[in-house]
């Protein structure tokens, strides 16, 4: 259910590299840093902010895994990825992005759609209610 798609290598030379995507959001983004080790997420949105319906992420440096489950499912799953890369999160699907190393992302909504639409369930808890 979480997609996990590479960002198109655009342009290369010895200064660096270029990447190019499309997206049809416009407004606030949120640009996070994580260290390795630390986790955000812990929770699923329902769609009440049109831009968590999906939610949209792109990793831009570092490494990361998505642990997710849909709400009603009986097992957390593990994608794992390294920048750059797209990620998808649609509605219902509890979610959690670890960082495998430091790294950055940027979220393709504000933090009032985060308010607004973020239901969280600490990890321990989501992982009693899919075992019972």
């Amino acid at each position: 259910m979480v997609k996990v798609t590479p960002v198109q290598l655009v342009g290369e030379d010895e200064r660096g590299s270029n990447y190019e995507w499309n997206t049809d959001r416009s407004g606030d983004f949120i640009l996070c840093y994580r260290k390795a080790g630390s986790s955000s997420g812990q929770h699923y949105h329902e769609g009440k902010a049109d831009y968590k319906n999906p939610e949209v992420l792109y990793l831009v440096s570092g490494k990361a895994a998505m642990d997710w489950c849909p709400l009603g499912g009986n097992k957390i799953e593990r994608v794992e990825m390294e920048a750059p890369a797209r990620i998808e999160v649609p509605v219902n699907v509890w979610h959690q992005l670890i960082a495998v190393t430091d790294c950055c992302f940027i979220e393709l909504n504000s933090m009032a759609d985060v308010r607004k639409d973020s239901i969280r369930i600490w990890r321990d808890e989501f992982e009693k209610m899919i075992n019972k």
